[in-house]
């Protein structure tokens, strides 16, 4: 099956073996799944201590169940080898009989490597780049590119479907009904007094992970206040080995409080986490149950980052730990301060504001514009296609790349010797997606020449920066595709960028006379817009980045009716440079070369108020001021010289 034809049906292989929280995140990616492939058989492979979790899913047509525990004693035993390596041979005929169509690897390590080599599926997608680990990339033949920081782990499974041909967009996660274990729950809270919210503390962690615990009388302290302030009922639940710990957090309590039995599986404990109204933890598996739920949760982050392994799903508040050295990978820590640093008064404000209504939710709806992106050839051209953009209807036009350019539907924007650009709207996943369109031709005159052999090509570059200012939050145009065709400097190249409706380069917005000098325009308003501009640029830099042409004509602004609110995009990426080595006070001064030339590319050039005012937003949050000093210099200077040509 390749990326263009079957949209549904055949029989799809996920694994996700462990842990807990991880295969809650892959969750999402089985509803997308099932939502875009209603009619495909669906097999999961997990660790039996985690099987709960998953049996009877509405989703999953067969679940296969591996004896992690069994079969790591027998490791222990050089007398069972024999018996693991029969039982192991016995696991791989029985996915190779099945005849997988797609295998799905979520977990990317070597224990699920020989698994999808054992099912030997057509198309066996995986995750690349430095999220793979131990070698298992090798045995996949569709990779999908993920950074290793900086997006979530839901962000990143649903990215793997992409080789499917599904675009990466946020589906609802859905655990299976637990009419069994209701009455179970309902002994538990049979000692409520009614009322009040319901508040579930699950104060311990795995074994492995201690190092990640809230101290005790902390969490008594915190059950106190939300009893005393808001009558809610608090009861504390834990694992088989976390019993001591609930208790002692149960008789620290001044006020009542439930303890819960120790969960018999992981259905007891998502039966108690839907009947609750709040839920405060650490980084465990049950935060993200809850957090798949929609439970509101207080999550206490110390060692770990929140961005790739926080609630999602669901309202929270991640309260984080203040020690220099966080977020790291240690899996354990003498100290721990960035657990003890972690207040009362933060965990109880946080607590309370959730309560409230208030809190933020990561998942949105839609496409997730996150820099993941998926290899693919078409006839001559080999790309990388962005996931969110990844359906089939997108790859056939991208089969005729002269009709997308030249075509009836192409509305011209810029032509020059080696290059044409072009809107045209395209259809993607049944919605109208405006998109711009960058055909470069090979490169003619020399100097251009050498520059993409020492360099980079400029549509090469553009996406390369594009990727990684996106990662850091950097407002940038999103790139949805880069095409080549051909070798060296005489390749061809097409670029797609998704378009914005309504906007335009700054320098055609404010000639258009509807800029903050427009009759009627406020005073604050032209100090809104010159702040919001030097933060973007600031925004830019702060990534690493040198844009080397930052020009009026290269910031898009979709204006607004309070022109402060207006959304800037620093675009022209196709010479910008990453300063990986240089001294920051080096950087600093090729920062004030891009702030010299951006503000000597305005026809109407800014006022000295205006100048000033927009270095000073720039500088805001600078931690050195001698960094400050170095670029005021540098921007002075340039300035000056410029002034005196003139005059």
């Amino acid at each position: 099956m390749t990326i263009c034809e079957r949209g549904t049906g055949g029989k799809i292989l996920c694994i996700r073996l462990s842990g807990l929280g991880d295969v809650v995140h892959a969750l999402n990616s089985l509803s997308l799944l099932r939502l875009e492939r209603p009619d495909a058989h669906i097999t999961w492979l997990v660790e039996d201590r985690f099987s709960g979790l998953l049996r009877r899913h509405p989703h999953i047509d067969e679940l296969i169940t591996v004896p992690r525990k069994v079969w790591g004693a027998m490791l222990k035993n050089p007398l069972r080898w024999y018996t693991l390596g029969s039982e192991l041979k016995e696991l791989g005929g029985f996915l190779r009989e099945q005849e997988f169509d797609i295998s799905l690897d979520f977990q990317s390590s070597l224990k699920s490597a020989w698994l999808v080599a054992a099912a030997g599926a057509p198309v066996r997608a995986g995750l690349g780049g430095g999220v793979s680990r131990e070698f298992n990339r090798l045995v996949q033949n569709h990779l999908v590119e993920a950074p290793r920081g900086g997006v979530h782990r839901i962000e990143r499974d649903l990215a793997l479907l992409a080789p499917l041909g599904i675009a990466t967009r946020y589906a609802d996660p859905v655990l299976p009904a637990c009419e069994a274990e209701a009455e179970s729950v309902d002994a538990t809270l049979a000692g409520r007094s009614g009322g009040g919210p319901l508040v579930v503390i699950h104060p311990g962690t795995s074994k492995f992970a201690a190092f990640k615990r809230w101290m005790p009388h902390r969490y008594a302290r915190v059950a106190d206040r939300l009893v005393a302030e808001h009558g809610a009922d608090v009861v504390v639940t834990c694992g088989p080995d976390d019993v001591a710990l609930a208790e002692q957090v149960v008789a620290l309590m001044n006020r009542k409080g439930i303890l819960a039995q120790p969960t018999e599986g992981v259905r007891h404990l998502v039966c108690l986490l839907r009947r609750a109204d709040l839920f405060i933890g650490s980084d465990t598996g049950p935060m993200h149950i809850a957090s798949a739920l929609r439970v509101p949760v207080v999550a206490l982050f110390g060692p770990k980052d929140p961005v790739q392994t926080g609630p999602y799903c669901s309202r929270s508040i991640v309260v984080n730990g203040r020690a220099p050295c966080r977020p790291c990978t240690r899996r354990r820590c003498s100290h721990v301060r960035c657990m003890t640093s972690i207040t009362v008064e933060k965990v109880l404000q946080a607590a309370l504001d959730l309560l409230g209504g208030g809190g933020e939710r990561r998942a949105t709806e839609g496409p997730v514009r996150a820099p993941f992106t998926y290899r693919f050839t078409l006839g001559k051209w080999r790309g990388r296609m962005a996931t969110a953009y990844s359906v089939p209807e997108l790859y056939k036009r991208l089969c005729d790349p002269d009709g997308m350019v030249e075509g009836v539907e192409a509305r011209p924007i810029a032509r020059t010797r080696d290059r044409v650009v072009v809107s045209l709207a395209v259809a993607v996943g049944g919605m109208t997606q405006p998109l711009v369109a960058a055909r470069h031709h090979p490169a003619v005159r020399f100097p251009d020449v050498v520059l993409d052999l020492v360099l980079k090509s400029r549509a090469r570059n553009s996406w390369d920066c594009a990727a990684g200012l996106e990662l850091r939050r950097a407002p940038v145009p999103f790139h949805v595709c880069h095409m080549a065709k051909g070798r060296g400097w005489r390749k061809e190249q097409l670029l797609l960028t998704e378009g914005r409706p309504g906007a335009c380069t700054l320098r055609e917005w404010l000639a258009s006379g509807d800029g903050p000098d427009r009759r009627g325009g406020s005073e604050e308003e032209r100090k809104g817009l010159i702040r919001k501009l030097a933060r973007a640029v600031r925004s830019f830099h702060a990534a690493g980045y040198w844009h080397t042409d930052l020009r009026d004509a290269n910031v898009l602004i979709r204006p607004s009716a309070n022109v402060a609110d207006s959304e800037l995009r620093v675009s022209g990426l196709g010479r910008a440079r990453r300063l990986r080595c240089l001294p920051p006070m080096l950087r600093e001064m090729l920062y004030g070369l891009d702030l010299a030339r951006f503000a000597l590319s305005f026809q109407s050039p800014p006022s000295g108020l205006d100048r000033v005012r927009f270095l000073r937003a720039y500088c805001e949050g600078m931690k050195e001021p001698l960094h400050r000093g170095v670029l005021r210099h540098v921007v002075g200077a340039c300035l000056r010289r410029h002034l005196k040509r003139q005059g």
